[in-house]
């Protein structure tokens, strides 16, 4: 089972019906960028890295370099999350572990016109997949706003059991140093065969 810093390389690119997930890389800048420019706004209540937004395009490029000497130095996961159809940037995703040994956190983001189509459902299942069958993971976590009924959606969607609110441990949201609590939901290994992330279909690709 992976420890903080000695996690086994997760695939590098993950293919779902609907979407690629996959590595971050310097082709992606300028995507990336306008795409996270064009949906501060609606992301800013809940994601606490907005609060840097709009960052310029040099900042962008330092941003995806470090993502992906993180990745590959198997110390963070982080995704880009791309349609399957067209290669437009959807959102961002990743797989982090800073909770407890053993265990990986999921966090998501989707671009706001394709909210409320299941595609976070989608992504969060199949790196639930991802880090219980290849990086071999004992615990899965989704850490959400309380407030954000949307997103606490989707782990009680895929079996996840939610397991309690924590008071004052995430990053204010917002712009409001009030809004840190957050409500953990958890998936052990041995929940994940009955659970409805078992049945994302996925297909992966190492380096």
């Amino acid at each position: 089972m992976g420890e903080r810093g000695a996690w086994p390389h997760p695939a590098y690119a993950i293919y779902t019906p609907r979407l690629v997930i996959r590595c971050w890389d310097r082709g992606d800048v300028d995507a990336m960028h306008e795409t996270i420019l064009a949906n501060v706004a609606a992301l800013g209540p809940w994601m606490p890295w907005v609060e840097q937004e709009p960052l310029d395009r040099a900042a962008r490029v330092e941003r995806v370099r470090k993502c992906r000497g993180l990745f590959d130095l198997g110390e963070s996961f982080i995704y880009g999350i791309f349609d399957a159809k067209d290669a437009r940037v959807l959102g961002g995703t990743g797989l982090h572990p800073r909770t407890s040994p053993g265990a990986l956190e999921i966090g998501y983001w989707i671009v706001r016109d394709r909210w409320g189509e299941g595609l976070g459902t989608e992504v969060a299942g199949a790196l639930t997949r991802v880090a219980f069958e290849i990086m071999d993971a004992g615990r899965v976590e989704i850490r959400v706003d309380p407030s954000n009924a949307r997103s606490q959606a989707i782990p009680r969607k895929l079996g996840y059991r939610e397991e309690g609110t924590l008071r004052g441990v995430g990053e204010p949201r917002g712009g409001n140093p009030a809004r840190a609590d957050l409500t953990i939901f958890a998936l052990l290994r041995s929940e994940l065969p009955e659970s409805a992330a078992a049945a994302i279909p996925i297909r992966t690709e190492s380096f």
